[in-house]
């Protein structure tokens, strides 16, 4: 029984599903601080850890960085490198939400959306989990890389046109 849930917990089938979904959560957290980057950089601010002048620099650059991985995640476009940057981007919003929590600071999330989503240690466990899914998808996904597909394979480079 044991085997047999390993082999499932490893199948890359499973791998992709969990690839599909995290892409696809950072593209939806992207989109609506994409469109309203002011209300993004007033949530930011609102941690108290960024530096003032590095505020603004972040709330423009953050969501398109959000976006451009999650996309190359579900498209299958440097997966490893895109789950390692959505990985990263995960552990600096925990590290973020639990300063936060420690300060006792009362702010809203603005994970998805700017208004309405306090953090909590649930937000923590929240991140935690997609983070082990981006550390799984590194491991285990396999299937559908579209850059593997269309790259060009050095033995290709090598011969000549007759």
């Amino acid at each position: 029984m044991l085997h047999r849930t390993l082999i499932w917990l490893k199948h890359p089938f499973l791998a992709l599903l969990v690839r599909f979904y995290i892409g696809g959560i950072f593209v939806y957290a992207s989109i609506h601080k994409i469109n309203f980057p002011a209300e993004f950089s007033d949530n930011i601010a609102s941690y108290l850890i960024v530096p003032h002048w590095l505020v603004n620099p972040t709330a423009i650059f953050l969501p398109w960085i959000e976006l451009v991985s999650g996309v190359c995640l579900v498209a299958g476009i440097r997966v490893r490198a895109s789950v390692s940057i959505i990985c990263g981007l995960l552990g600096l919003f925990t590290v973020a939400v639990i300063i936060v929590l420690i300060k006792k600071t009362p702010i809203d999330c603005g994970c998805f959306q700017n208004v309405g989503d306090p953090v909590s240690w649930l937000t923590v466990l929240r991140d935690l989990t997609w983070l082990a899914m981006g550390l799984y998808v590194y491991r285990y996904d396999r299937l559908i890389h579209l850059d593997r597909i269309f790259m060009i394979k050095p033995e290709e480079l090598n011969q000549e046109e007759v």
